[in-house]
């Protein structure tokens, strides 16, 4: 068995459904091609460095399946399919790679937008910032 994994990068505005859709989907094609799905990990909202199709932000997907070598170019095709004709409204860009057989399975999942936010005043007390939006509330009243 070979292992794969797929990047895909979709709208910032993408539901859990549509997620949900994407997950059942390579669940069900690899099992089609005599393979498994192995993770299926949402990486949530992320800012991109560039914009992509008028979007700032997207939302990461990372996805593992093994598969058996004679099934690799039937599988590709279908998925190369499946976002050209009925997922290119919600994925920006997606990209497929082999991994090495030989190396681990660990990556670093990066630490989503969503996760970054926080409650406002503790931000404003972290960065200690609050006697400066007090001394503009005091410089409006005058």
């Amino acid at each position: 068995m070979l292992r794969y994994e797929t990047l895909v990068l979709a709208n910032s505005h993408v539901t859990k459904d549509e997620l949900d859709m994407l997950e059942k989907y390579f669940d069900d094609i690899t099992a089609q091609f005599k393979g498994r799905l192995v993770i299926f990990d949402n990486w949530g909202k992320q800012r991109l460095a560039y914009t992509v199709k008028h979007n700032d932000y997207g939302v990461y997907v990372l996805i593992r399946y093994e598969i058996p070598q004679e099934s690799a170019t039937g599988l590709f095709k279908e998925i190369e399919s499946f976002f050209r004709l009925k997922y290119n409204e919600i994925s920006l860009r997606h990209v497929t790679v082999r991994l090495d057989a030989k190396k681990g399975a660990e990556y670093r999942k990066p630490e989503s937008v969503n996760s970054r936010v926080g409650n406002l005043d503790s931000f404003i007390k972290e960065n200690k910032i609050d006697k400066f939006l007090d001394s503009q509330d005091d410089g409006d009243a005058a």
